[in-house]
């Protein structure tokens, strides 16, 4: 099961980089991922809280991550890292930043879900996810557009 979103951003695909890997500025413009620990590089861990629900937020642990690649402008990471949780919902979430022209990106946003409560989970979620990823796009092309500007 994936869950993709994608938006435009008018700003330079360096400065939409560097705005994805800056994890202790997430607080001050991500409306969904709000505490976000660790580092953005490959074979470190992150920790964060998903706001679910206005107030509501539900604790991510122990992801890995797998892809960190600045050249390429992709962070990848796969969680939770706990065998068993693992089985049940493991999600592969990915950020991407593809320049279109000078000034002008695509930010790809995403997760791969696997486990047995994927199928089960795949309604709610990819509705809940599609909306909640949208809502940090837009807060990423505003931040971003406003500091370019």
């Amino acid at each position: 099961m994936q869950i993709l979103t994608e938006i435009e951003i008018n700003a330079e695909a360096d400065k939409i980089w560097q705005t994805i890997i800056d994890f202790a500025a997430y607080d001050s413009w991500n409306p969904i991922m709000q505490k976000v620990t660790g580092k953005p590089h490959k074979g470190d861990e992150v920790s964060f809280s998903i706001v679910v629900l206005p107030g509501v937020f539900l604790p991510i642990t122990a992801c890995k991550v797998l892809v960190a690649d600045a050249k390429e402008r992709h962070l990848r990471w796969k969680g939770p890292a706990i065998p068993i949780v693992k089985e049940v919902l493991s999600g592969e979430h990915f950020f991407m930043v593809q320049e279109k022209s000078p000034g002008k990106c695509r930010f790809i946003h995403g997760e791969n879900f696997t486990g047995i409560m994927a199928p089960i989970l795949n309604p709610v979620l990819s509705q809940r996810l599609t909306a909640l990823y949208g809502q940090m796009n837009q807060a990423l092309k505003i931040r971003c557009e406003e500091y370019s500007a």
